[in-house]
């Protein structure tokens, strides 16, 4: 359902900031289960776990070349977490 990822300095640097990296995005969006939500403004949500076992929120925006862009990245919410864990595919 996603694409190649576009990264800019900016997408990595923000996503940092919530101590993620591209390598944990990466892991979350080729991780079986994961759920899709559509986001604002014609952003997708993806919430996935990494390697070592993070459940992060992900936010995709499509980028004029087709791929998808990083918006953020971070750790879910407990709320999120729990639903996570009873909808993922």
């Amino acid at each position: 359902m996603w694409h190649e990822i576009a990264w800019t300095d900016m997408s990595e640097q923000h996503i940092a900031r919530h101590n993620v990296t591209p390598a944990d995005v990466h892991e979350v969006l080729q991780a079986d289960p994961k759920l899709y939500r559509p986001g604002r403004d014609n952003t997708t949500l993806v919430f996935g776990t990494t390697n070592s076992g993070r459940h992060l929120l992900v936010v995709l925006a499509e980028a004029l070349d087709g791929r998808d862009y990083v918006v953020t990245a971070r750790e879910m919410t407990p709320g999120e977490k729990k639903n996570f864990k009873h909808k993922g595919t």
